[in-house]
């Protein structure tokens, strides 16, 4: 079965590589598009509905024009909280002063953490620091100059 393939394509290559290469192409593309749709709808929060949004794009051509208004609207049809893609990024909209009150007010102690940036831990920080202090002797070693 695999040779039978691999002898198809080989043959289907060098027979008409315009129309192979087409269909590779287009192969490619309707593979990145349903690997991308898959990956999007994994990243979607459970427990927010929101409108569905095109493939690899998320809802970004509704909102290009009048961004607020288009939010209005879908406050009416999902309510004051709701959840959008853009692109493969979830984006939790909140679109009334009693649920931001309610949701930032009442629960602050879950959005008061700050993110933690890898680039600035303690071991690796040091690991940079030793690696910088071990260039610059190398490098004053080769000018002549030592420490």
């Amino acid at each position: 079965m695999i040779d039978r393939t691999i002898h198809f394509v080989t043959h289907s290559f060098t027979t008409a590589p315009y129309t192979s290469s087409l269909f590779a192409l287009l192969f490619l593309t309707v593979l990145y598009i349903t690997a991308t749709e898959i990956h999007r709808q994994t990243r979607r929060i459970p427990l927010f509905d929101g409108p569905p949004g095109l493939p690899v794009l998320g809802n970004i051509h509704q909102i290009r024009l009048n961004a607020a208004e288009q939010y209005r609207l879908w406050s009416k049809q999902y309510g004051a909280v709701y959840q959008i893609m853009l692109g493969n990024v979830p984006i939790i909209v909140v679109n009334s002063a009693k649920s931001a009150r309610e949701l930032f007010g009442a629960h602050s102690q879950v959005f008061s953490s700050r993110p933690e940036f890898y680039t600035f831990r303690r071991d690796r920080f040091a690991l940079v620091l030793h690696v910088l202090d071990r260039c610059a002797g190398q490098a004053e070693a080769q000018d002549g100059v030592v420490a």
